[in-house]
């Protein structure tokens, strides 16, 4: 993944701190840099947005004689997107660990890690959803459209990888698929909460495009909440603005996806449901 324009790190308790470069991490356990019971992951990286940003990805080649027998005509070109969007974390899980007590224990494996994405799209940069509203607005409504003037897509998923090692950086990855990319435009905001046993790892790691604002507002207030509310931003913002629906279904774990095709000694297994 390449070095962002911004990044903007999300804690529970904590509001937002803004910081540019790769070099700019999460920041140390409080105390001291004593680990908190239950802490053995650190984020280090997520995909970026905006700028020199490579969440855009064609889906892995197939051989032209598989292309002939799906038949499918040249003239369908999936609502001129040119490929998925594909958002990664990479994290890295310690040599010792604590447990629930804070007891520092070596780790052998650790046996579940649940991560949870959540992307916010902006509509208004879709050229599908931009001809629709037009005529929606004229006409009252949309099939397929609860309200035009819901501009904002929330994406969320939680995907639990097993037999995770120590010692060494893991990859995970979701996607959006083209027909969705169609729909939904571009990303604003793409963060990553990572827990074990139910307890968050660190912080939560966001990336948000500079300057983008939802009803007028900007984006950066809408992804914190007071100090008392502990609560990950996707969870709350709906509350603060109209504008945002959430859709379910929609993320796919890359290994539900063609990318399953490739680099898989580098990503982690998905626990089977």
């Amino acid at each position: 993944m390449k070095s962002w324009m911004m990044v903007l790190l999300v804690t529970i308790c904590a509001g937002a701190a803004l910081a540019q470069g790769r070099k700019n991490r999460a920041a140390k356990d409080a105390g001291g840099g004593k680990s908190e019971p239950g802490q053995m992951i650190e984020i280090k990286e997520i995909t970026p947005l905006g700028g020199d940003s490579d969440y855009l990805a064609p889906a892995p080649s197939v051989e032209e004689k598989w292309k002939m027998k799906i038949n499918h005509a040249d003239s369908h070109v999936k609502d001129g997107v040119k490929g998925w969007h594909y958002f990664e974390v990479a994290y890295n899980v310690s040599r010792i660990g604590t447990d629930a007590s804070g007891k520092k224990l070596p780790i052998l494996v650790v046996p579940e890690v649940e991560v949870t994405y959540a992307v916010l799209y902006d509509m208004k940069q879709s050229k599908l959803a931009g001809g629709v509203k037009g005529n929606a607005d004229k006409a009252g409504g949309a099939i397929g459209w609860e309200s035009p003037d819901q501009l904002n897509v929330l994406l969320t998923e939680t995907v639990t990888y097993t037999s995770i090692t120590p010692g060494r950086m893991h990859y995970a990855a979701v996607c959006v698929p083209p027909s969705s990319v169609a729909v939904y435009g571009k990303p604003v905001v793409f963060s990553v909460q990572i827990k074990v046993d139910g307890i968050q790892q660190g912080e939560i790691f966001t990336q948000a495009v500079g300057g983008a604002k939802i009803e007028g507002k900007d984006i950066a207030g809408l992804l914190v909440g007071p100090k008392k509310e502990k609560i990950a931003w996707w969870e709350s913002i709906q509350n603060k603005a109209k504008s945002v629906t959430k859709v379910e279904g929609i993320l796919r774990d890359r290994s539900n996806s063609p990318f399953i095709m490739v680099g898989d000694m580098y990503y982690d297994q998905v626990k089977n449901k």
